[in-house]
């Protein structure tokens, strides 16, 4: 075998390892890590579409009951109840539907607010269960 069939064989069995793997690294991905890429989508979003790759069944389902044309608003609505930054997350939780957070961040006027939040397993993945925030 020449030294390029050996290098091309090399090259080729390293790209296949790496493609196998990187499903597996995306099953390892905490709660924690799961919320902090919702919250980047969240932030980044112009649609209640944009986000619902990171709804539950149950918030799915509601957002799916609402009529076409009042889904802007209950996004706006959305927007505006979770405009929050400079997010912590200071305690991942196991339960047995999945994790509970324990975060802080800074509401619209700076202050600092406090939340849960319930993400859930469905099958494979996180989900974004319910968000509870206090000041």
């Amino acid at each position: 075998m020449s030294l390029t069939r050996l290098a091309a064989s090399l090259v080729a069995s390293l790209l296949l390892v790496s493609l196998v793997a990187q499903p597996a690294a995306a099953q390892t991905e905490t709660a924690s890590q799961f919320y902090m890429r919702y919250r980047a989508a969240f932030d980044k979003a112009k649609k209640i579409e944009d986000l619902t790759p990171f709804l539950s069944k149950k918030s799915l389902d509601m957002v799916n009951a609402t009529p076409a044309a009042d889904r802007p608003k209950q996004f706006e609505i959305m927007k505006m109840m979770g405009s929050i930054t400079d997010v912590k997350i200071l305690k991942e939780t196991k339960t047995a539907t999945g994790a509970l957070l324990a975060v802080e961040a800074l509401d619209p006027d700076k202050k600092k607010t406090t939340g849960k939040v319930e993400i859930v397993k469905e099958g494979t993945d996180w989900k974004i269960g319910n968000e509870n925030w206090s000041s």
